[in-house]
């Protein structure tokens, strides 16, 4: 048996060569007896983990410089929303942004300040083994 503990939010898992369905709610936890099936001794072991896009667009707010222009609109309780001022050429033109950003959003719900979210696996990874008896 695998399990990941705790993974947020997706897992991908291969086992000497045989993928598993993606793991995406708890329990995180496979059983790859299957993978192991014919005498393998050795565990080769693949986790793809999927990162949230919150913390790319956080990423790229913090990694380069601006490449669109922002307004405020205030809000009630004292809260702002910031929303895009214009849509760059560059969007309209179906190219990359000059200044290397990833990800592109119209409505700004992150900026370099904000907190990434958690993300990735946070564990503990534990592999449970027990022999079986032969038939």
């Amino acid at each position: 048996m695998l399990d990941l503990g705790v993974v947020k939010n997706f897992a991908e898992v291969t086992v000497n060569g045989r993928t598993f369905p993606v793991l995406w709610q708890p329990p995180y936890r496979l059983d790859v007896t299957d993978a192991l099936a014919g005498g393998a001794d050795t565990l080769n072991l693949e986790i793809k983990v999927t990162n949230l896009w919150p913390n790319r667009l956080i990423g790229d707010d913090t990694l380069r410089k601006p490449d669109c222009e922002w307004h405020c609109t205030p809000r009630r309780h004292n809260t702002t929303e910031w929303g895009i001022k214009e849509i760059p050429q560059w969007v309209w033109d179906g190219e990359k942004s000059p200044t290397g950003r990833l990800t592109f959003t119209t409505w700004r719900h992150w900026t370099k300040n904000s907190a990434p979210l958690t993300s990735g696996i946070i564990g503990p990874v534990k592999v449970w083994f027990s022999e079986t008896a032969n038939p």
